[in-house]
C-alpha cells in the first residue's frame, strides 16, 4: 500500500513530504487485525480514563468501526499513531490530512481517537515511575480538555484540532509533565536568558532583563538584537563586573526599568539563570482559577517533585502565555481570578507580540477580531483593546518554589522597591 495512493483518494497530495517518513515502518509494523484504540473496549475505557461521560462514546466508536473496515484508513490511523508517540514527528501541522472525503463530520473524531491511545502508553509509563494512579488520570484530563476545545469551537461536536494533538508526545516520551491539581507541569532546565537574585537576609527579588532586548517606552520588548524596527527603542545590557551583576530590573508588573543598577554578589544571591532546573507550568482549560485552587496546585507540585523526583530539584515554576500578558491587568477587573493571580506572580515580558497568542481564548484560527466570539466578559475586553489599535502582547512569569509559605501576600509587588534599587545604580 502506498502512501501517495491515499494522499490521492483524500486530495491532500500536497502532505506528501510531509507524512511520508516512516510509512513503510508503520505498514510493516500495523497489526493483521484492528489496532487496540480502535477496538470498542478500549474506546470505553480510555474516554473513562481522559474524564468523558458517554455522551460521545457511541459516535467515537461509530468513527472507529469506519476506520477499520477501510484498510488504507486504518494504515493511516497507525501511521499517525506512530507519528505522534513513536517517531520525531517536529512541529509542523501541515501533515495532517483532511479525512472528510472518506470520513465526512467524523474526520475531526479520527485524529481524537490518537489522542485516546496515549492512555495505556501512559498508564505504563507513569507505573514504571512508581507515581500514585490519580496523578495518572489527572494528566489524561488533557485529552478531554483539547475535545472541549474543539466541541466548543464546533457545536458540540467530538474531535481535536490538530493543533493541538502534536503537543501529546510530550507526557509519554521520557519527560517529567503532570497534572497535578489544577495546573500542568514539566520538569526542564530553564532556557530563558533573564536572571533572578535575591536579597540575602530577607529574600528581596529582583529580575534582571536578558542582554540585547529592545524596550519600547512601555517597557515590553519589542524584539532581541536587530528584531525591532521601532528606532525609539532602547536595548538592555547585562554583565558581571568587579562588584557585581549590572543589568536592567525587571519590575514585577511586566516591565524592564530603564535605569540600570548593579547587584553586589556579597548581598545578592542569583537563584535562576539559564540551565537552572525549573517547573515550566501549563494552565489547561476549563477548571477556574481561584486562588485557593491556584495556591493548591502550585503546593501539590512542590511536594509531588521534592517526592518522586528530588534531584535535580526544580526552583522555581516559569511560564510563557497570553494569561500572564500585563495587558489583562490595564483591561479587567481588579478582582478577576486572573488579575489576582498575576499579582502573586513575577511577570517578565517576552518576545511575542500579535494575536497567535489568542487562539487559546477565542479558537478561531485565523484570527479575525470583525468575526470573532464576544461571548465572554475576556473575550469582549481583549477584542475592545485590539478594536481600539492596539497590539496584542502575550507574558511570562516566574515564582520561586521556596516562596510558596507567601503566596496569597503580593510578595514580589510588594517587596520590590525601585527607590531601594536607585542606591544600587553605577
Amino acid at each position: 500500500m502506498r502512501i501517495e495512493s491515499i494522499l490521492n483518494e483524500l486530495q491532500a497530495q500536497d502532505l506528501l513530504q510531509a507524512v511520508q517518513p516512516h510509512w513503510q515502518e508503520s505498514l510493516t509494523s500495523c497489526p493483521d487485525g484492528v489496532p487496540d484504540f480502535l477496538r470498542p473496549a478500549e474506546i470505553s475505557s480510555n474516554l473513562q480514563w481522559c474524564g468523558f461521560g458517554t455522551e460521545f462514546e457511541t459516535a467515537v466508536a461509530a468513527a472507529a468501526a469506519k476506520i477499520a473496515a477501510d484498510r488504507s484508513l486504518l494504515c493511516l490511523a497507525w501511521h499517525y499513531y506512530r507519528m505522534i508517540y513513536d517517531y520525531e514527528s517536529g512541529s509542523s501541522q501541515s501533515r495532517f490530512a483532511p479525512l472528510e472525503k472518506k470520513l465526512g463530520e467524523d474526520g475531526p473524531v479520527f485524529y481524537l481517537l490518537i489522542a485516546l491511545s496515549i492512555v495505556p502508553r501512559m498508564r505504563v509509563y507513569h507505573k514504571r515511575l512508581g507515581i500514585p494512579e490519580q496523578v495518572t488520570r489527572d494528566t489524561c484530563l488533557q485529552v478531554k480538555c483539547f475535545c472541549d476545545n474543539f466541541s466548543r469551537a464546533h457545536g458540540g461536536r467530538p474531535g481535536i484540532f490538530t493543533e493541538q494533538l502534536d503537543w501529546l508526545k510530550h507526557y509519554v516520551n521520557g519527560t517529567l509533565y503532570f497534572r497535578l491539581g489544577r495546573f500542568e507541569y514539566w520538569s526542564q532546565p530553564f532556557h530563558d536568558n533573564y536572571r533572578v537574585y535575591r536579597r540575602r537576609g530577607d529574600g528581596r527579588t529582583t529580575a534582571l532583563a536578558g542582554p540585547a532586548w529592545k524596550i519600547n517606552s512601555r517597557g515590553w520588548i519589542e524584539g532581541i538584537d536587530a528584531e525591532a524596527g521601532d528606532k525609539s527603542c532602547w536595548q538592555t545590557s547585562l554583565r558581571q563586573t568587579a562588584s557585581g551583576t549590572r543589568g536592567h530590573p525587571v519590575n514585577p508588573c511586566g516591565y524592564v526599568e530603564r535605569e540600570p543598577v548593579c547587584l553586589p554578589e556579597k548581598d545578592w544571591e542569583c537563584v535562576l539563570e539559564t540551565g537552572v532546573q525549573v517547573l515550566f507550568m501549563h494552565i489547561p482549560a476549563g477548571g477556574g482559577m481561584s486562588l485557593e485552587k491556584c495556591a493548591e496546585s502550585l503546593r501539590e507540585a512542590r511536594d509531588f517533585f521534592r517526592r518522586y523526583f528530588p534531584a535535580p530539584e526544580p526552583r522555581a515554576l516559569v511560564c510563557w502565555s497570553w494569561m500572564f500578558s500585563p495587558i489583562l491587568g490595564e483591561i479587567l477587573p481588579a478582582d478577576s481570578n486572573l488579575v489576582r493571580f498575576q499579582r502573586e506572580l513575577y511577570l517578565c515580558p517576552v518576545n511575542w507580540r500579535g494575536n497567535d497568542s489568542l487562539w487559546f481564548v477565542f479558537l478561531q484560527k485565523p484570527f479575525d477580531p470583525a468575526t470573532a466570539s464576544r461571548e465572554t466578559s475576556l473575550q469582549r475586553a481583549i477584542l475592545d483593546y485590539l478594536q481600539a489599535g492596539n497590539i496584542w502582547r502575550a507574558g511570562g512569569m516566574f515564582f520561586i518554589l521556596d516562596d510558596l509559605d507567601r503566596f496569597g501576600s503580593q510578595w514580589y509587588r510588594s517587596s520590590y522597591s525601585i527607590a531601594g534599587l536607585a542606591s544600587l545604580k553605577r
